[in-house]
């Protein structure tokens, strides 16, 4: 027998304590060195002999280390040692390499996952999109949403889509470790296999991840191309996807995912400018004989389900679809807005064309198909439920309801029984007559345009800024090249003391 050192006990436990000369010996033996505060290699901050140069040159590799020991023969070296300071001084993430697997079929595989929130809200309150790819054919879907919460409903609502309409069920479903998507008993239920990433490790979903930027990429050009305002980027991330889906890629063999998915080649006739001139039919029960037969409008794309345009009425401001739509690709509608922070674009042909652009040549619209794979048949799509689509609005005339005829409701209504018949105010004081009928008698202004029309407003303003001045709460200078100047949010309010 050999004894290897000496325990303590110490309330019921043995304390083993290996003697200074096994520490030496332990890291020229091949075995672990431990960092300075280790009590297996360490613990009376004694530096091994072996990693003396180790820790003389800042814990550099052991290619480094047999370099210099070749250089200087009297550099004694070990080569087999494991050091715990250069693991947690210089760790890094291991490389990724490109999966050598892809889904043989449709649906087998199936990406998820969440884009947002983005600072600007789309035009209808969205700050996310839900992002569906299919692993085999590339095809993409994209579902606006308002908040993460709606996703679990989304979730199965297209596994319902995909059995009714492929009459087939996903096997794997890929996403990131979110809580939305962590749905135990629904995809037990159904068979299907939940794939997650590691914690902070979206390169294992990167097939979705890098879709992203694809498609961010195509939805800029889109906004900057029509110069529509931010908030109609939830339009513009549709329609780039809608174009995705339509144009071969590489990673296809040069075919297109809807082609892969649907078997036949997507309709030519579908690909528009995004923000084009249009101009649509106005219906009948909104006009008269001799009102517009039309109104001038931009096309935001195409709504799942519908055979028509979904289009934006610049006086208006309203969405809505129609079919009767005389289209002018060559001419963007949508009017430069002064704030905009996008420089006006151009396009520099190599060779310029022969034939001339037309702008005044009127097309009618193709006829077209139901687009009816843009998105799946959910809530959410390009035009949100919420939108109205051109709803009837009657031409009746409207009168208050006889219950409200002893009310006040505004100055255009009269009561039968007026308050000024039943308010008195004889039996107050002549000073607080005089003031409650000064509240009316000097109206306060809401701008400047206002004030500027009354000389006691105007010299109230005069002294306002001459106390500015003196405290230097401004300093007045000449405005910038190309700066716009903002107005400032000032109110008047009519100050009463008591004499």
């Amino acid at each position: 027998m050999k004894m290897i050192g000496l325990a303590k006990q110490v309330n019921g436990l043995y304390h083993y304590s290996p003697p200074a000369s096994h520490l030496v010996s332990s890291f020229s033996s091949n075995k672990v060195c431990n960092s300075i505060n280790s009590s297996t290699c360490n613990s009376d901050n004694i530096v091994p002999s072996d990693a003396l140069w180790h820790f003389r040159r800042g814990h550099v590799s052991h290619s480094r280390l047999h370099t210099m020991s070749s250089l200087y023969p009297s550099i004694h070296i070990n080569n087999k040692f494991v050091c715990d300071l250069c693991h947690f001084a210089k760790h890094k993430h291991l490389p990724f390499s490109v999966s050598p697997t892809n889904a043989s079929s449709n649906f087998e595989l199936i990406h998820f996952d969440i884009w947002g929130p983005i600072s600007t809200a789309s035009i209808h309150a969205h700050r996310y999109f839900f992002t569906i790819l299919d692993d085999h054919s590339r095809f993409l879907w994209i579902i606006l949403l308002k908040t993460k919460a709606e996703i679990s409903l989304h979730i199965k609502n297209f596994v319902t889509m995909i059995q009714n309409q492929f009459h087939i069920t996903p096997k794997y479903i890929r996403t990131d470790n979110g809580p939305a998507f962590l749905l135990h008993d629904f995809y037990a239920s159904h068979g299907i296999v939940h794939q997650r990433s590691c914690v902070e490790t979206p390169q294992q979903n990167g097939s979705v991840e890098g879709k992203h930027q694809h498609i961010l990429n195509i939805a800029r050009a889109l906004l900057f191309q029509s110069k529509l305002p931010p908030s109609f980027w939830s339009y513009a991330i549709l329609h780039a996807v809608f174009l995705i889906n339509r144009v071969p890629t590489p990673i296809l063999d040069n075919q297109s995912p809807y082609f892969i998915l649907y078997d036949q080649l997507p309709d030519i006739n579908l690909f528009k400018v995004f923000g084009y001139l249009c101009y649509a039919s106005t219906l009948h029960n909104h006009r008269t004989k001799l009102q517009s037969r039309a109104k001038k409008t931009v096309f935001l794309g195409y709504k799942s389900g519908y055979k028509g345009f979904v289009l934006f009425d610049i006086h208006s401001r309203e969405i809505f679809i129609s079919r009767h739509v005389s289209v002018h690709e060559n001419v963007l509608s949508y009017p430069k807005n002064s704030s905009s922070t996008t420089d006006d674009w151009q396009y520099f042909p190599i060779s310029p064309s022969k034939l001339p652009l037309s702008f005044t040549d009127q097309s009618p619209s193709p006829s077209l198909p139901i687009i009816d794979d843009i998105l799946p048949p959910i809530s959410s799509s390009s035009v949100p439920n919420d939108v109205p689509i051109s709803p009837r609005k009657s031409i009746r005339t409207r009168n208050a309801p006889s219950h409200l005829q002893d009310y006040v409701c505004n100055s255009s209504h009269t009561s039968t029984y007026p308050l000024s018949n039943y308010i008195s105010y004889n039996n107050v004081s002549a000073n607080h007559a005089s003031f409650v009928l000064s509240l009316q008698t000097h109206p306060e202004p809401t701008t400047y345009d206002e004030a500027s029309r009354h000389d006691c407003w105007k010299q109230a303003t005069q002294v306002e800024l001459l106390a500015f001045e003196k405290t230097s709460t401004w300093d007045v200078m000449d405005l910038p090249p190309h700066a716009k100047p903002t107005s400032a949010n000032q109110g008047y309010k009519t100050c009463f003391f008591e004499i």
